[in-house]
């Protein structure tokens, strides 16, 4: 795993070595950031002034690839002290934890701040939970802002017919996943 773009491009992220985590491939990455960059550029957006929120953060990586595109604001989510954990090396070895908070808990902990992100990650474990939700819990929490930006990742056999509080903007197929891009209505 690597920064694939911005002031970390071509460094390396620590990685798991459970082989049952499943990273967010360079090629999706590239695909996703590229799409970010166009809904972005057209809403008159940048990187350097978004709150950022990597829900099932795993390495870390989506988070930190916004770091390294000019992000000051990342919050780390993850239920898994191995993610974590990983997620708070790689942010030291990139020598950005002044940008990052680190969560260990469920994301549907009543006590987690009330973030109000313009832009959230969600890559769930395949077929673990429903993306609608994990959307209803965000929204119920507070922790997104009006019209923030989110990107879903799902199975490719795991279509997504309604999303209620959000709306499809686009939809990209990578291998075997599904990448969803959203916005909060």
């Amino acid at each position: 795993m690597r920064i694939i773009s911005g002031k970390f491009k071509g460094r390396k992220l620590v990685s798991f070595p459970n082989k049952n985590i499943r990273p967010t491939s360079d090629r999706a990455k590239e695909m996703i950031f590229s799409t970010l960059h166009s809904i972005l550029k057209k809403n008159q957006k940048s990187f350097d002034k978004l709150k950022i929120l990597d829900c099932f953060c795993g390495s870390g990586s989506l988070g930190i690839e916004c770091i390294s595109r000019g992000c000051q604001d990342v919050h780390f989510i993850d239920n898994s002290y191995e993610s974590i954990e990983i997620t708070t090396k790689n942010c030291k070895k990139m020598d950005i934890e002044n940008f990052s908070k680190f969560y260990k808990s469920d994301f549907r902990n009543k006590n987690l701040p009330a973030l109000r992100v313009d832009l959230f990650f969600l890559d769930p474990p395949y077929e673990k939970f429903k993306i609608i939700n994990i959307l209803e819990t965000l929204y119920k929490l507070n922790l997104v802002k009006e019209k923030a930006l989110g990107v879903l990742e799902v199975p490719k056999s795991n279509q997504i017919k309604e999303l209620n509080e959000f709306s499809v903007l686009k939809e990209r197929r990578v291998s075997n996943s599904l990448f969803y891009f959203i916005i909060k209505n």
